[in-house]
C-alpha cells in the first residue's frame, strides 16, 4: 500500500518565501499533489500524522486509492503559480489547494489581483480528468472586525467562484473553521514543527482533522462523479 510520506523543511526555513519543488523531493510517480503554505506543512500539529494531508492520504487508502503524495509549498502569493507549475511537471491524480491566507494578510493586494491569480493557478493545475480540490481560506484565529478576517471571507468567496468556473471541487475551509477558537493551538500544544509550541495561529490536531474532513468530502464528491474535462492544463 502506498502512503504519504512528508517532507518537512527545517524550523529556519519556515519564514522564508519558498517552494519545493521535484529537486527538492524526488519524483517517484507520487499520484497527489499539495500545494500550500505552513499548514499544509503540518504546523502546530503534534505529530505529521495529524497534519490534514497525511489525514487525507490515510482516507484515501480507506477508499481503496493507493497514491503517494509530494508537497510544493509557497509562503508569499507572488510564488504560488510557481508551486503550481512545478507540481504539474509530472501528471497527478489529485491535486489538493490551500492557497491563500497569506493573500488575505498582503493587503497590498487587491481582491481583483488574488482573483486573477487564484485563476492562472487552477488553470495551470487543471485539465483532463485530474482531480483538482481548492480549499477556501482557513481561518487562523482572525478578530470577527479585524481587516483579515473580512479579506479572508471575500477571497475564499472568489475562490469558490473561480473554481466553479472551471468544474473545480471546493472544500470550504472557511466555513468549517471560522471563528472556532477550539481548532486553534494554543502556546500550551506540543507540535513538531518550529518552536514545538502553538501559536494562536495555526489549526491543532482538531482543526486539522476538520480541514482534512472537508477536503476528504470533496474528494469524496468528485471520486463518485469524476471530472470528465475535455480542455488541457495551461500553465504560463
Amino acid at each position: 500500500m502506498h502512503r504519504l510520506r512528508p517532507v518537512y523543511l527545517l524550523p529556519a526555513v519556515l519564514a522564508m518565501a519558498v517552494v519545493l519543488t521535484p529537486k527538492d523531493i524526488p519524483f517517484d510517480g507520487a499520484g497527489i499533489a499539495f500545494i500550500g503554505d505552513s499548514l499544509t506543512l503540518g504546523a502546530a500539529a503534534t505529530s505529521p500524522s495529524e497534519a490534514f494531508p497525511s489525514l487525507v492520504a490515510e482516507d484515501l487508502d480507506k477508499q481503496g486509492v493507493e497514491e503517494e503524495g509530494r508537497f510544493f509549498l509557497s509562503f508569499d502569493p507572488t510564488t504560488d503559480i510557481i508551486a503550481a507549475r512545478q507540481a504539474m511537471k509530472h501528471d497527478r491524480r489529485f491535486v489538493i489547494i490551500e492557497i491563500g491566507v497569506h493573500a488575505a494578510i498582503d493587503q497590498q493586494i487587491t481582491a481583483d489581483q488574488f482573483r486573477q491569480m487564484y485563476g492562472s493557478l487552477l488553470d495551470c493545475v487543471t485539465g483532463g480528468d485530474t482531480i483538482v480540490v481548492a480549499g477556501t481560506v482557513p481561518w487562523i484565529g482572525w478578530p470577527a472586525d479585524s481587516v483579515d478576517y473580512q479579506r479572508g471571507g471575500v477571497f475564499s468567496q472568489i475562490i469558490a467562484e473561480e473554481a466553479a468556473k472551471r468544474d473545480v471541487a471546493v472544500a470550504d475551509l472557511w466555513t468549517a473553521t471560522k471563528l472556532q477558537l477550539s481548532l486553534i493551538s494554543t502556546p500550551q500544544d506540543k507540535t513538531f514543527l518550529g518552536t514545538g509550541f502553538g501559536d494562536n495561529i495555526h489549526p491543532n490536531n482538531a482543526g486539522h482533522a476538520v480541514i482534512a474532513q472537508a477536503y476528504e468530502e470533496a474528494i469524496s464528491r468528485e471520486l463518485a462523479n469524476p471530472p470528465r474535462r475535455t480542455f488541457d492544463r495551461q500553465c504560463h
